[in-house]
């Protein structure tokens, strides 16, 4: 005979039993929701990592909270989906691997068919890839066959009851930054050169005007300008010219309400966006759908104002300026003397090709100074002669180092004088009271002058050149043919 316990006992013991499940559930539960916490906290990390162009750290945090979503149970749920797509973003914008991160767009649409791109990390590039994603998964419906066996149905409720508004809030804070403005930062620009900054705002931000700071390297305080719109939800604004000759500049970009309250940030004023600087030959840009390269051929600095001093020589023949019925006998080598200045302005129209205007004023010094007995009256000998070119100037090689020959043709008008000593061997000179005595005259070349050069430039600064050049002339109808060795500064801007 069976001997049953009282029903009071049963009654405890079924309320004992009652309260360990309730409490089991709910601490699997809240274990749950501690999990999917940590995920989105680690989603967090990796787009700030990302946005830091740290990219290796990015895809390790990520890589973290996918083991974690497959260890726990979250294979399906919205914040792995949303670890995809964060994922897919940072193989393609960090680590240029399309195809993969493709397949990261898949598989969170596999999880989500509704999912989006992260509106802060939008770009171009990326809106491509998912939309290539998304055909690809619109195009395979082999996903309704995989349904029907029992354990993928058994499995399905789980997975439909994690999808509810509980676990809605966390992922939106994972995708969407406070700041509502829409920017991939620029890191890297060209020196001398304007830098186009474009923002995109989400449509939540109620603002007054969108603000460009910038702060050229060097300056303490950031200047401002105001962005203009150009084109639905975009705004864009230049840093100048100006702002970009040193090595850096940084920026921020900041929505202000009509009070001039920042109610949205990209960058801050502690924490700005650094853009780095380089050269012509460093800028360099993807061509638009071919994916090669293209160098951008603008001169560092366009205008170009030098100061060169200098000596020749050349050759000398023909009468002497002054004693203009001696000629120099033999003809040959004679100096150029005391010196010539030559100012040259121009202007780069390619990073390696200038046109420029040259001048050349020689000095002259030591000659004869003649007094007419008859009248008193004193002659001198020219001291001075004067000269211009127009001149294409090609520098050699890339821009590379601090040091850049060139080659340069130069054709123009004036003249240029040797000083000579003329004897009295065929005729009598204009020297002495017996006009027998040796003279030290000119002789002058010219009035067409042409030739080549060449020389470098040695950059002392990013605006402040050494120039050392050679001109070689060929002067007519008066024949002569002349080097100049000049040295100077140069600058640009």
């Amino acid at each position: 005979m069976t001997t049953w316990p009282p029903a009071s006992s049963l009654l405890r013991g079924l309320c004992a039993l009652l309260v360990v499940l309730s409490l089991s559930s709910r601490a699997g539960a809240e274990s749950q929701d501690d999990t999917i916490a940590k995920i989105t906290q680690m989603n967090k990390d990796a787009v700030t990592a990302y946005q830091a162009q740290k990219f290796d750290d990015a895809r390790k945090i990520l890589k973290q909270a996918l083991d974690l979503a497959d260890a726990t149970g979250l294979q399906q749920h919205p914040i792995t989906a949303r670890t995809h797509i964060h994922m897919g973003i940072v193989i393609i914008g960090g680590f240029k691997q399309r195809d993969l991160g493709i397949k990261q767009f898949k598989k969170a649409l596999e999880i989500q068919s509704t999912i989006n791109l992260t509106k802060a990390l939008i770009t171009p590039e990326m809106t491509d890839a998912f939309n290539e994603a998304k055909s690809a998964a619109a195009a395979a419906p082999a996903a309704p066959p995989t349904p029907p066996p029992a354990t993928p149905e058994a499995t399905e409720p789980p997975a439909e009851a994690a999808t509810p508004p509980v676990a809605a809030p966390p992922a939106p804070s994972a995708e969407e930054e406070p700041s509502g403005i829409v920017h991939e930062p620029i890191t890297e620009g060209k020196k001398g050169s304007a830098i186009s900054v474009t923002v995109g705002v989400q449509a939540d931000l109620k603002f007054d005007k969108m603000v460009l700071a910038y702060r050229p390297e060097g300056a303490t305080e950031f200047l401002g300008r105001e962005m203009k719109e150009v084109s639905e939800g975009r705004y864009g604004a230049e840093i100048p010219t100006t702002a970009t000759l040193g090595g850096t500049v940084a920026y921020y970009v900041e929505a202000d309400d009509a009070d001039g309250n920042a109610v949205g940030t990209k960058g801050t004023i502690d924490n700005p966006l650094v853009i780095n600087l380089g050269g012509a030959k460093a800028a360099v840009h993807k061509a638009s759908e071919e994916g090669g390269e293209e160098e951008d051929d603008e001169p560092d600095h366009q205008y170009f104002v030098g100061l060169m001093l200098g000596s020749g020589f050349g050759w000398a023949t023909g009468p002497g300026d002054l004693n203009r019925n001696v000629s120099i006998s033999p003809a040959g080598i004679a100096p150029a003397t005391l010196l010539q200045v030559a100012p040259e302005v121009g202007y780069w129209l390619t990073s390696s090709l200038m046109l420029s205007l040259q001048l050349r004023y020689q000095i002259i010094t030591g000659t004869a100074e003649l007094v007419d007995p008859t009248n008193g009256q004193v002659h001198k000998a020219a001291n001075y002669a004067f000269a211009a070119f127009a001149k294409a100037t090609w520098k050699l090689g890339d821009d590379e180092g601090s040091l850049h020959p060139f080659f340069s043709l130069a054709a123009g008008g004036g003249y240029i004088r040797h000083e000579v000593t003329l004897h009295p061997t065929r005729a009598p000179t204009q020297c002495g009271a017996m006009m027998n005595q040796a003279c030290v005259d000119t002789i002058q070349g010219g009035p067409i002058l042409v030739g080549p050069g060449g020389g470098i430039f040695y950059d002392l600064t990013d605006n402040l050149q050494l120039v050392g050049q050679a001109n070689a002339v060929l002067g007519f109808w008066d024949f002569t043919f002349n080097l100049d060795i000049n040295v100077g500064i140069a600058y640009g801007f």
